[in-house]
């Protein structure tokens, strides 16, 4: 006898469940979205401990009849796709039957659900065994019950996370489906305690308000834009206004909620300049596209999606953030402000009744968002609009790092060596991003060291040296010549830039060639532009205010800290208590 044989049912479905059900948060998204494809106005998600104990989910959508309760708990029994044609035109959420027999493989089940006022069916599933039917109650839709989850499975049970944190992971995911399905009205629980209620009328701002403080939301920037494949449209928090984490860049695609990495990173090309480092934006990012261009189906939870044309999406969601970003002022207030804020509501009454697609604020709408919208086969200007410091009247230095400026607004601090960055980072990338037809010719050249497996790897970088001016040979085994220097180069640190520039591309050579120049860019700046304690008089001073204001984004430095920094009239007399509180 061989030693090959057929597994049997109940362990087939205990591997799909280690696949589709990790934990209580993707228990809880199966079921919300299998209750968003039978087209459900109200989904009501009762949780007692974190849903370990137990996970209710009451929805008003279609229900399902006698043949059909008795077919959902089948391995690959769905309602959603019937031939090869509609795999590739998958409009639902679910698609592969999978989710609710993995389900009953690893918890105690009971369902109850009916297509129609009358009363329905109810089951009570083991193992995906019906060990109980009975008759229903008289409502449309279905009600599932989830207890003892992972009972059967002890090892998945102690890797659970704490209480807390699993409970943050469903609020979360529920968050998610909220925004990507704003038309439907979504009620969470968790020992009787709301933790989130929205209103189903189609205004993702709404939403947003419920999840994120006032303060973020009224810096919400809204951004449209297509091109001949896809339509985007959403809201990005001004930079101020970021998180160290990537879980507040909320993707979705044909109100799918998806994840990635290339068009995160098309996001981070667009912004990365006015982001610290390691840290991330706020973003909600809606994409619509023909389903014959995206594949869901490479992954078990059906989370990452792959594109077609992804190059195009790329680009019109990097245009787009940037210059929605760029239209923008970010002189950042002090962090010890004891301003007054604004109320803390916000009224959302000049929202029309719309389509989340077709939703525009139009009482915050920027006039960016409004020009970013393309047609055709045009695509968004890469020229953001320019913009200006305020007027600024020199006060003087503080500690031979921070200058000081006073206007009728209020008092303001520059960050010398911040600014100096910024000004060298843009002059770099502008002269690294165009063929250099100009070069200096070096009468004795150049010694640059490096270990043999750098020396392996020059010769793919040759051709990008070469573009960018720099005229190399190699010397032996462990040593280049530098023959010729762009003629941008300052004076006396040929060496210290042709090294930088050898070392970035040998070190960075997974990237693409943008990518590349930016680093490259970036480090050059860092390391020659002026530095803290380090006393600059009043021209310079002048002559620096003036190339910064000539920079596309003088407000942070490449690596995306505050240039400089305002404190209002109102600030200063209040924390001298000269105007009563």
């Amino acid at each position: 006898m061989g030693n090959i044989r057929q597994l049997d049912e109940t362990l087939s479905n205990m591997i799909a469940a280690g696949e589709v059900v990790e934990n209580m948060a993707s228990v809880i998204k199966e079921l919300c979205e299998n209750a968003i494809d039978a087209q459900a106005k109200q989904i009501d998600i009762q949780l007692k401990e974190a849903g370990l104990k137990e996970i209710r989910v009451f929805d008003d959508g279609d229900g399902m009849d006698e043949d059909d309760l008795n077919l959902a708990f089948k391995r690959h029994a769905t309602s959603k796709i019937k031939t090869h044609h509609d795999l590739h035109h998958i409009a639902s959420l679910g698609f592969r039957g999978e989710a609710l027999p993995s389900i009953g493989s690893v918890a105690h089940v009971e369902i109850e659900s009916s297509p129609t006022d009358e009363p329905g069916h109810k089951r009570i599933i083991r193992n995906n065994q019906v060990i109980e039917s009975s008759a229903g109650q008289a409502k449309k839709g279905t009600h599932i019950l989830v207890k003892h989850l992972f009972y059967n499975t002890p090892a998945r049970l102690k890797h659970l996370k704490s209480e807390q944190k699993e409970l943050s992971l469903i609020v979360e995911h529920v968050n998610k489906l909220a925004l990507s399905h704003p038309n439907i009205a979504f009620k969470l629980t968790n020992n009787k305690k709301v933790l989130l209620k929205t209103a189903g009328d189609g205004h993702v701002l709404k939403i947003l308000h419920q999840i994120y403080p006032i303060d973020i939301i009224k810096n919400l920037l809204p951004f449209e834009a297509k091109n001949q494949y896809f339509s985007i449209h959403g809201y990005i928090a001004k930079p101020y206004y970021n998180r160290s984490s990537k879980h507040h860049m909320m993707l979705f695609v044909n109100r799918r909620l998806f994840r990635n990495d290339r068009l995160t990173n098309a996001v981070m090309r667009a912004i990365k300049t006015y982001l610290p480092v390691h840290k991330y934006p706020i973003l909600y990012l809606n994409i619509t596209v023909d389903p014959l261009l995206i594949d869901v189906n490479i992954h078990p939870q059906k989370l990452d999606v792959k594109f077609s044309e992804s190059q195009a999406l790329e680009r019109l969601i990097t245009d787009t953030l940037n210059n929605t970003i760029s239209t923008v002022e970010h002189i950042s207030e002090m962090p010890f402000s004891k301003e007054k804020r604004e109320q803390k509501t916000m009224d959302f009454s000049s929202l029309d009744e719309q389509t989340p697609q077709e939703e525009k604020d139009t009482a915050t709408q920027s006039p960016a968002s409004k020009a970013n919208t393309t047609q055709g086969n045009s695509k968004p200007s890469t020229e953001p609009p320019k913009r200006t410091l305020p007027h600024l009247d020199y006060i003087g230095q503080l500690h031979g790092t921070y200058l000081l400026f006073q206007n009728e607004k209020g008092m303001y601090v520059m960050d010398q060596h911040a600014a100096a960055e910024r000004i060298r980072y843009e002059t770099y990338l502008n002269k690294m991003s165009q063929e250099s037809t100009h070069q200096t010719t070096l009468l004795t050249p150049l010694e640059i060291k490096l270990s043999n497996h750098e020396m392996t790897a020059y010769k793919t970088i040759k051709p990008t040296l070469e573009t960018m001016g720099l005229d190399t040979e190699v010397s032996n085994q462990t040593t280049l010549n530098i023959k010729g220097v762009p003629s941008w180069f300052r004076k006396n640190l040929e060496q210290a830039y042709a090294e930088t520039m050898i070392k970035t591309l040998l070190e960075e050579d997974a990237l693409n060639i943008e990518d590349i120049v930016d680093q490259l860019a970036k480090d050059l700046s860092c390391k020659h532009s002026i530095r803290g304690n380090t006393y600059i008089n009043k021209h310079e001073v002048t002559k620096l205010i003036k190339d910064l204001n000539a920079c596309q984004n003088p407000y942070t430095c490449p690596h995306g800290r505050p240039t400089i920094k305002h404190m209002s009239l109102y600030e200063l007399e209040n924390m001298f208590e000269r105007i009563q509180s």
